[in-house]
């Protein structure tokens, strides 16, 4: 069968092939890159792209109804609630009730404790104070995730599946791919992997994608889902 290398990207299975690359550059500099635990080469990959390739929607913002975007905050809210109750008081009950408050200390299975060792571990490596890898980590998901994301989950996998696939399969398989590529950013602590707290926070991402999908798939837009990652990502930045 011949494939038109020209638009491979373009294709289903372009799609998982290019995002199958971008998971191994995320992995590599989330674990062997003395970088660790920032990863710039896979945020430049993930954001030139889509640009390159123009795979994403966006549109006036002018034509984005004024009432939408006052539901912004509201729907970063809900999702970040969902995400806080799902981790830190469901995940965390079945992991006391499983094995006892003391777990909620080890970072394979507590999700709090996986973020501490992974800062702990990226300041032993760097050479600075932990509580500055998280600053800047977080400043720097923050700074990028809401537009970098958006334009390859939605805008370059959700976009070219829906062109060939119904809106359900392009809106989930982005969102699966979407929460997989978190995984990654905790190979740092190899070869102790935290797959129990991963897994927790990797299963949260999903609901969170669907939602921006959904958005994406209704407006024809990324004004909205940006917006609404740029917020999510900062509740808890400015939490603390």
């Amino acid at each position: 069968m011949h494939i038109d290398r020209k638009g491979f990207h373009k294709t289903t299975i372009g799609v998982f092939a290019v995002s199958l690359v971008l998971m191994v550059v995320a992995g590599l500099e989330n674990s062997v890159a003395p970088w660790a635990p920032f990863y710039f080469v896979y945020i430049g990959l993930a954001t030139i792209l889509p640009l390159k390739w123009n795979t994403y929607r966006f549109g006036p913002a002018r034509n984005v109804r004024w009432w939408l975007w006052v539901v912004c905050p509201v729907v970063a809210i809900l999702l970040q609630a969902v995400v806080s109750v799902g981790i830190n008081v469901l995940y965390a009950r079945v992991v006391v009730a499983i094995g006892g408050p003391e777990r909620l200390d080890d970072p394979i299975i507590a999700v709090p404790a996986m973020f501490s060792a992974m800062f702990d571990a990226a300041a032993a490596r760097l050479s600075i104070p932990a509580n500055h890898v998280r600053i800047a980590y977080m400043s720097l998901v923050v700074a990028w995730a809401g537009l970098g994301e958006e334009l390859y989950f939605r805008g370059y996998v959700q976009g070219v599946l829906r062109t060939r696939h119904s809106a359900r399969y392009a809106i989930l398989v982005a969102s699966l791919l979407f929460a997989t590529r978190h995984y990654m950013q905790m190979l740092l602590l190899l070869p102790k992997f935290p797959i129990f707290a991963a897994t927790a926070w990797v299963a949260m991402a999903i609901p969170v994608g669907i939602v921006l999908g959904i958005i994406y798939e209704k407006t024809k837009s990324l004004w909205l889902p940006v917006a609404i990652h740029y917020l999510f990502n900062l509740i808890p930045f400015l939490a603390g």
